[in-house]
């Protein structure tokens, strides 16, 4: 069922695509929409009530906000997506050409965003990432994703409770929000990590730390090559001269972008204080080498007179002296002991030991 609705904006009325079917439930297209109202509690909208709750929004019939979180890897909301002419051509042909880019813009009456988001699946790496497609105005939040994403979800979740948005670019900020919530756990966990190698390096165990601190240096490394560009886009977004965004939004993105970045330069800490205990481990590893190859020196030093005489008596020549006295193999061995105690000898002279 096609519907006709006309912008709050005044740009003329822009149709609705087909309505979403039952059949794009939870496990579909539609993962889930809700609508937010002041001081309630948000409403789930289900996919038959995608529609009815668009035109309203458009006809500026409700101070609601409405968020609607897709996913792109189903044909049939892609196919709904791709028909929506009441969303920027700019963001739906970021959608046809699956372009996860980083963006950061304002695209006709909205915010265009294009950002990373943390991959539900972190079991191998946790700070896999994939793309998250967001567009937001003043009543509407339009998210889509290819792949299950935590922050998304963590926001559904979220829905549960008494949860407020001033607008849909309010309601996006608090999802990077969350996000950043996710980073700061992260640097938290690196944290107890990290504390606990210095202390077993201090204490001069040194198993498997060079693995662990590689792998912390690894994840903080990822988490500021994913994240600080996007810090930077946001940050001179904000920055341009540009009465598009109102001030609440402007100052809700400006809140989320300085979280940000102070959870950035606690992950550049950490890369940091993770270099340098690697930097100390392979320190105090030269160290036992060292000391290891000092005692082997110094045994090899000491042996080596005593060494030379087990080689000078076993040599089966002729004329060979005690070679038929009673008591010449205790003479040898005590020249071989004397030996080794001249040695030693000289090494405490020379305060080698």
């Amino acid at each position: 069922m096609s519907q006709q609705a006309t912008e709050n904006s005044g740009v003329g009325p822009r149709p609705l695509p087909v309505a979403l079917s039952e059949t794009l439930g939870a496990d579909g297209g539609l993962i889930c929409g809700y609508r937010l109202r002041p001081g309630g509690v948000p409403q789930e909208i289900p996919a038959e009530g995608v529609a009815p709750a668009l035109s309203q929004i458009q006809s500026g019939a409700t101070d609601a906000v409405v968020w609607l979180h897709f996913n792109l890897s189903d044909a049939r909301a892609r196919r709904w997506l791709l028909d929506a002419t009441f969303l920027p051509e700019a963001l739906r042909e970021l959608w046809r050409d699956h372009d996860g880019n980083r963006r950061v813009e304002m695209v006709e009456d909205g915010l265009l965003l294009v950002v990373n988001d943390f991959s539900y699946d972190d079991a191998s790496d946790p700070s896999e990432v994939a793309p998250l497609w967001c567009f937001a105005n003043r009543r509407l939040l339009i998210t889509a994703r290819l792949h299950p994403l935590r922050s998304a979800d963590e926001l559904r979740l979220q829905m549960r409770s008494q949860f407020t948005a001033t607008s849909g670019i309010d309601l996006a900020a608090q999802l990077l929000d969350l996000r950043t919530s996710r980073v700061k756990r992260l640097a938290n966990q690196m944290t107890d990590q990290l504390d606990d190698i210095e202390d077993k390096i201090l204490a001069g165990k040194i198993e498997q730390q060079r693995e662990l601190l590689g792998r912390n240096r690894r994840l903080c490394a990822r988490m500021r090559r994913q994240f600080a560009p996007e810090r930077s886009d946001l940050n001179r977004f904000l920055h341009r001269p540009s009465g598009a965004l109102e001030p609440d939004d402007r100052d809700a993105l400006q809140s989320c972008t300085d979280t940000l970045a102070f959870a950035l330069e606690e992950i550049s800490e950490l890369y940091e204080r993770a270099k340098l205990l690697q930097e100390e481990l392979a320190s105090r590893l030269a160290e036992s080498t060292g000391r290891n190859l000092y005692v082997l020196s110094i045994l090899t030093a000491v042996l080596l007179p005593m060494t030379l005489v087990t080689g000078i008596f076993g040599m089966n020549v002729g004329g060979l002296p005690g070679l038929h006295g009673g008591h010449a193999f205790w003479w040898v061995m005590l020249l071989i002991l004397a030996s080794g105690a001249v040695t030693l000898a000289a090494f405490f002279w020379r305060r080698l030991l």
